[in-house]
């Protein structure tokens, strides 16, 4: 580990006044010459001797351009650490100037920009100079609701209620959204902004003019026919409805009747589709080409973590009539809908990109055997039963041992640090984020909102080709069959190769498990977005369904535990992510076995249906808050893909 050093900027020396550059040029010059090392610095070295209330004004900008040329480490008080969006933008320019010695006396300028200033954080101005539009801007982007009305009921005085939505709410959430686009602020932020704006226009509202539906720009969004998942399509919602919008949310698992009847009646602009697995994307397609066949034209917004862009240019815009947008988060749906409200879309505005080109590798039979050299000396484990138990009352706070909170924080909350200092992120997680995690995990407790509940069992069973062959315990009779594909290129590995074919004259053993926190979770998820709670409902939501993660994990350890081959264990998380573990669990729908209709097997073996779960048409867990998996004892079974 480097470190780089740095001096005062501050003190006017003319030998220093290139101190914040050198600094900057050091860290890129040690990464470069030296790839492998670390780099670390002490921040506030840079403004030592400067007024204070500058001081960590200058300390984050000069953090923020140090981690953008490679810094590693920072010695810094978190505390005295601004986010840039947090900055005027005169401030950062003033700073960047005095690090990099630009302009005429940028030290001089520097002194004077801020020496008026008290010590309180510029980016909190006294309230008495601030305009009353900007203090309500400030509330909506603050996501601060406190004393909101109040000035609503002071705009009231000189101002239309139409008006204040119009040029200054609606202008604040479009800061909100270039903040959250440019990565300066986090998904549970934009929703407290959200809430926020949805109070100012409820408030608002009695003042407004009556009008019709037809008077606003509308969308119908539903998540396609067979599907579960709806936080996607809740968060365009939020934006969408905060904007300005109207919006009619059909819900989940949405005939297209449905939504095209919906559409017909209110006149709607726009009609969104969601979907969160391939199976939907599937039915995205079917979707577009009846509505072709009705000669509909209707701009279509489609969105949902199977799509991508490819697929929306190269297979759904060819088969519709009128414009078809991909949009890979509720912003994009906003941006969208900002086309169609200003001047319309035309079906020249769908994205068409160029086609993939088609693979080359030839496609080995179905049943061709597998190159890899599957050992069959493996001792088969015993378990502690065969055919179904069923588990309840298992504890929450062992559940929660189990969480990845990088995942949760990251991933399903949307706490990423975009442009934020390394610094800033860590404080942001220490102050805000576990703080709520902690607060959350123990209402789930108190008011029972997740009750997690295990289906598993031991079958015995052989394979047979790409298919394993389920028996009932201690006969020859067939109860199921799950198919494994197998690979179109070499090794050609199929799931099923590492199960003892039946030729050998003994069984092998499968372990099946379903995991579910209950349907509590759906139902309060459900409640807190249609009271408008935004942020909570996005947490709850990712907690929820993080923790049927999570017990999926913990049941997982504890059939190897059953099984006597949890002692092959790693000893850290590092071993475990690169799985130094023997019994891998699977679940259909991920690339090794991507066929989810499998899923129905597994729960009618367990008798799922004694937990409460039980699946869609398109083979989704009901509630969302479940999972399904099958653990395979074979040393040698590994994650791979197919493609």
């Amino acid at each position: 580990i480097f470190d780089t050093l740095t001096f005062t900027l501050g003190s006017g020396d003319e030998s220093l006044k290139d101190a914040g550059a050198n600094t900057i040029a050091g860290i890129k010059a040690i990464h470069n010459e030296l790839p492998g090392v670390f780099t670390i610095l002490g921040i506030s070295n840079i403004s030592f001797g400067l007024y204070p209330g500058s001081r960590e004004i200058l300390n984050s900008v000069f953090l923020d351009e140090a981690v953008k040329a490679g810094l590693d480490l920072a010695i810094v008080n978190v505390q005295k650490i601004l986010p840039l969006y947090k900055i005027e933008p005169e401030d950062i320019d003033i700073c960047r100037n005095l690090i990099y010695n630009r302009g005429n006396a940028p030290l001089l300028t520097f002194i004077r920009h801020f020496e008026k200033q008290s010590e309180a954080k510029k980016t909190e101005p006294a309230t008495e100079n601030v305009p009353l539009s900007e203090k309500i801007r400030q509330q909506v982007i603050q996501g601060n609701q406190v004393g909101l009305d109040s000035l609503l009921n002071e705009a009231l005085k000189t101002m239309p209620a139409i008006d204040i939505i119009n040029h200054w709410l609606i202008p604040a959430m479009k800061t909100v959204g270039d903040l959250f686009g440019a990565g300066k602020m986090q998904l549970p932020f934009v929703l407290q902004s959200a809430e926020v704006m949805k109070s100012a226009v409820s408030r608002l509202e009695s003042y407004l003019e009556k009008r019709t539906d037809d008077a606003q720009t509308s969308i119908v969004l539903a998540t396609v026919r067979g599907d579960v998942h709806d936080i996607g399509k809740n968060l365009v919602d939020i934006i969408l409805t905060n904007n300005g919008y109207k919006v009619y949310n059909l819900g989940i698992k949405c005939e297209i009747e449905t939504v095209l009847q919906k559409a017909l009646q209110a006149k709607a602009d726009a009609i969104g589709m969601s979907g969160l697995l391939v199976k939907s994307t599937t039915i995205m397609k079917e979707n577009l080409e009846l509505m072709r066949q009705r000669n509909i034209t209707t701009p279509v917004l489609l969105g949902g973590a199977a799509l991508t862009a490819n697929f929306v240019a190269d297979t759904c815009t060819p088969i519709y009539d009128g414009p078809v947008i991909y949009c890979p988060d509720a912003f994009a749906g906003l941006e969208a809908m900002n086309r169609i409200k200003a001047h319309g879309l035309k079906t020249s505005d769908s994205p068409h990109l160029s086609i993939p080109q088609k693979s080359t590798q030839p496609i080995r039979p179905k049943s061709a055997a597998s190159q890899e050299k599957i050992r069959r000396d493996i001792d088969i484990p015993t378990p502690p039963f065969w055919q179904v138990r069923y588990v309840d009352n298992i504890d929450l706070d062992t559940v929660f041992s189990f969480l990845n909170e990088a995942v949760l924080f990251r991933g399903r909350w949307g706490y990423r640090r975009g442009k934020l200092s390394q610094e800033a992120y860590a404080e942001l997680i220490e102050k805000q984020v576990r703080p709520e995690f902690e607060q959350l995990k123990k209402r789930c407790k108190t008011e029972k909102l997740l009750q997690p509940q295990i289906a598993y069992g031991y079958f015995q069973c052989n394979s047979d080709n790409e298919e394993v062959i389920i028996y009932e315990n201690n006969t020859t009779t067939e109860i199921e069959r799950l198919h494994f594909p197998r690979q179109k290129k070499a090794p050609y590995r199929s799931i099923a190769d590492f199960f003892l074919p039946g030729e050998w004259g003994k069984r092998d053993l499968i372990a099946l498990q379903v995991a579910t926190v209950g349907p509590h979770a759906q139902t309060e998820a459900q409640r807190l977005f249609n009271a408008d709670c935004y942020k909570d409902y996005l947490l709850f939501h990712g907690l929820s369904v993080e923790s049927a993660e999570a017990l999926a994990e913990y049941w997982h350890q504890q059939i190897r535990k059953e099984l006597h081959i949890a002692d092959e264990d790693g000893v850290s998380i590092a071993d475990f992510v690169v799985q130094k573990y023997r019994g891998t669990r699977y679940s259909f729908g991920y690339p090794a076995c991507p066929d989810l209709a499998e899923n129905d097997k597994i729960l009618r073996l367990l008798d799922a249906e004694k937990i409460g779960v039980s699946t869609t048409e398109s083979h989704q867990m009901i509630p969302e808050q479940t999972t399904t998996a099958f653990i395979v004892h074979h040393p040698q079974a590994k994650y791979f893909t197919l493609e």
